[in-house]
This record gives structure tokens, C-alpha cells and sequence, in this order.
């Protein structure tokens, strides 16, 4: 079992909480040791009017501990606080309030496989670096951590990634105490899983403002296809005309930020399932003429990109997955050109053959694939050896070229974001 103690901060003031769990740990001490049974002690508890911050199961882990005091000591009696600061306190050394603040017991919550984890606490130390407590459904409080050092970091979010199970899933189990300035988070140690990754098997990504495209392949052959749509928060938010301080506005841009971190969840998974050893993104600091036309809204308001990046970096970095990012330089019109999936997913296919050639092969020949296009577009592309050239040709006669889902000739399914009904967020899987 391995445990670690790092200071938190609150803007809550967690004393009232112990107070109440340390009056329930001594009640149940003191019933233990009159020989009373844990179930008659759980009943009288109930009769308790001071307990009003506890929900069930803080009060029953306060009778657990109450439990595990009186097995340790026996017949012994404990003083709660020490002996030293009773004494102190009968000297008048220390206040009545000092003394009490020295009584309080730490909220000390066991591990629960198929509550994620832990039934009371959440990790959210990949995405805030925070972990909240669920004191009851409608009051959830966030603690703070410091910087985490790398080695810290690395189990943390390793941790918080075993336990993104759905309910009733297993989850990895860790217990958590609590006291006014430190968390200890307790589990056991990981086994090393050496996971074989397929080094001729990456993932593409291709970032829009409403839309993800991403492509599985292997040796260049496609083998798993699919598209993240958050359109229907973007049309939301753009068709109601919302100010930016509106609390619905806050609403969408929290949903947004959500729905960011659940796809960046669902791509590492994806990564994972397929053993990809590497994953390439479009690189859209690359100053270049990328001829994408984008209302500044979308793109500069509502756009969490470097929100999605970051979390899928210490994502895939948990799974010793490799990210690269790759110059886009007329990614979607190539492969929009050589392909019949949705716009996102045809510019994805290109971004992950580059990536591969590029990047990993380090063949920079093959920086643009042969000049090679579907039918409908034969004839005008037999006249071009440059892909440069055949692009402005194309833009001059004012052609559409990105292929959209109405026009896309692949089949597929559509489901929402971990299926379920809150989700705005539609995922299309096109069957390769």
C-alpha cells in the first residue's frame, strides 16, 4: 500500500464537516466499548442531532473508525486529543477551541471498486489538479493541490485514469483521509503492464472548432475511422445570440470544456485499444497558408484547442504513447481529394500517413503523397504532377471539394458521447 500526503486548499471551511465526523467517531468509540454491535450503533446514531453536514456514508466510516479505535486499544480508554493537550487544556495552557481543534479526527473514506474508485472523492488532477470531495449530491468542494512533483504526478493521473470507468464498472481502489490541511491518498502500487505497441499502427487528428476527425492506420491502410461533432453546442450558442456573460453562455462554455476533455478521454482509449505507438495532430501554430476561414467566434471565443491538447499530451503520455505534431499545409484538400469519408476524417488519414512518412520514417519526399485522386476528380488531376498547383485550380474554378456528412458515400453508425442523453456530443464511426 502506498500513500500520498500533499497539502490542499479550500475555499470552504471543512472545520464544522470534522467536527461532525470526530462526534461520530467518539459516539461510536464509546458504544464499541460498552459492548454494543455495530448495527445497534448505526440505529442510535441516527438520533444524533449534530450530524446534520454527514450523509449515510460518512457516518458509517465514522463508526468504522470508532470500530477500529476500540479493537486497537481494547479495554484501554482513549482520551481523543492526547493526554498532553488535556493536561495543557486543564492548566488553561491552550483554549476550550484549541483543545477541540486538537480532538478532530481526520475524514478517513475507504476505496470502493465500483464507485470509481472511491465513493466520496474524485480525482480531477489531470484536467484542474484538484480533487473534489462529494460532501452530498448538491454540495461538491473542490480542493486545491500545489504543483505536483513528476513522480507524484505520473500515479496521480494514472490513478484518476483508472477510475474514468462508468458506474457500476471496477474502478482502481483508493481510500482518502482528510484532516484541515493535507490529503492522504492511500492505494496499492501498480503492477507494470508492459503493453506492447505497434510501432507501424498510429493515430491522425484533425481540429476544427466544432469538429474532430481521427484515423487508425496501419502501414497506411485505414482500419478504424471516426468523427467527434460538437455542433450542436456550436449552433446553440450562435443561433440564441448569446452575450458572453450570460449564465447560459457560462453553461455552454463549461459544457464545451467538458465535452473537450471526455473526446480527448475517448481518443487516448481509442490509442490504447488499437496499441498505437504513435499519435500526430496538425500543427496549427505553422504560419503557412492553410486557407481556412473561420468566423473569429468560433475560433477565437468558443475554440478550446490548446484546452484539448494539453489534457490529450498528459493523456497519451500516461500511456507512453508519443505525440507529434505535423505541418497541415494543404492536408484537407489531399486528403479530401484521395478519400470518401467526412471532410475532419479524410484531412485526419492525411495528417496520419504525413505524420508517419514524416515524422517516424524521416522520408521527406513523401511530405505529399503521389498526385493520386477519386473519380470525380480524374480528369482535372491528370493535367497536374504538383499538388500546389492542382489546389489552386481548383480554388480559381471555385470548386467544393471538402466532402460533408450528407455527401459522404461511407456508411456509418452515430451515438452520442458516452451514451448518454445529456451529451451534445454526436460521434460518427464510418465503417471502413
Amino acid at each position: 500500500m502506498k500513500t500520498i500526503k500533499l497539502p490542499y486548499k479550500t475555499n470552504e471551511d471543512l472545520t464544522s464537516v470534522l467536527k461532525q465526523y470526530s462526534s461520530i467517531v467518539r459516539y461510536s468509540y464509546n458504544c464499541f466499548l460498552d459492548g454494543r454491535t455495530e448495527k445497534d450503533t448505526r440505529e442510535s446514531s441516527k438520533s444524533l442531532n449534530n450530524i446534520d453536514l454527514l450523509n449515510s456514508w460518512l457516518i458509517q466510516c465514522g463508526i468504522k473508525d470508532g470500530k477500529a479505535i476500540q479493537t486497537r486499544f481494547k479495554t484501554e480508554k482513549v482520551i481523543f486529543g492526547g493526554k498532553y493537550n488535556l493536561i495543557n487544556r486543564l492548566k488553561n495552557k491552550i483554549t476550550k477551541e484549541e483543545f477541540q481543534l486538537k480532538r478532530l479526527s481526520p475524514i478517513n473514506i475507504q476505496g470502493e471498486e465500483l464507485k470509481q474508485g472511491n465513493r466520496s472523492f474524485k480525482l480531477d488532477i489531470i484536467e484542474n489538479n484538484q480533487i473534489i470531495f462529494k460532501l452530498n449530491k448538491s454540495n461538491h468542494i473542490n480542493l486545491e493541490l500545489p504543483k505536483l512533483r513528476n513522480n507524484i504526478k505520473k500515479e496521480l493521473f494514472r490513478l484518476q485514469q483508472f477510475n474514468e470507468v462508468k458506474q457500476n464498472q471496477k474502478g482502481y481502489t483508493y481510500s482518502i483521509r482528510l484532516d484541515l490541511n493535507n490529503i492522504y491518498i492511500s492505494f496499492e502500487e501498480f503492477k507494470n503492464e508492459s503493453i506492447e505497441l505497434n510501432g507501424n499502427r498510429y493515430l491522425g487528428i484533425d481540429l476544427n472548432p466544432d469538429t474532430i476527425g481521427i484515423s487508425v492506420l496501419e502501414s497506411n491502410e485505414v482500419i478504424y475511422t471516426q468523427e467527434f461533432s460538437l455542433k450542436l453546442i456550436f449552433n446553440k450558442i450562435l443561433t440564441e445570440k448569446l452575450s458572453s456573460n450570460s449564465n447560459r453562455m457560462k453553461y455552454f462554455q463549461n459544457k464545451l470544456k467538458f465535452e473537450t476533455f471526455e473526446i480527448s478521454k475517448s481518443i487516448t482509449k481509442l490509442a490504447r485499444q488499437f496499441n498505437c505507438k504513435s499519435v500526430f495532430i496538425e500543427d496549427l501554430h505553422f504560419k503557412g497558408s492553410l486557407n481556412i476561414k473561420i468566423s473569429n467566434r468560433k475560433n477565437k471565443n468558443l475554440w478550446k484547442r490548446e484546452l484539448f491538447i494539453n489534457n490529450l499530451t498528459k493523456r497519451l503520455n500516461i500511456e507512453r504513447i508519443k505525440l507529434y505534431s505535423v505541418n497541415p499545409a494543404y492536408s484537407s484538400f489531399i486528403g479530401n481529394m484521395m478519400h470518401d469519408y467526412t471532410d475532419a476524417v479524410n484531412a485526419s488519414i492525411e495528417i496520419a500517413r504525413r505524420g508517419f512518412e514524416y515524422r517516424i520514417n524521416k522520408n521527406k519526399t513523401l511530405f505529399y503523397p503521389t498526385l493520386l485522386v477519386k473519380h470525380q476528380w480524374k480528369e482535372t488531376a491528370t493535367k497536374y504532377t504538383d499538388w500546389k498547383k492542382f489546389y489552386l485550380e481548383i480554388k480559381n474554378l471555385k470548386l467544393k471539394y471538402r466532402v460533408s456528412l450528407t455527401d459522404c458515400k461511407k456508411s456509418f453508425s452515430v451515438f452520442q458521447q458516452n451514451s448518454t442523453s445529456k451529451s451534445m456530443v454526436l460521434n460518427y464511426v464510418f465503417y471502413c
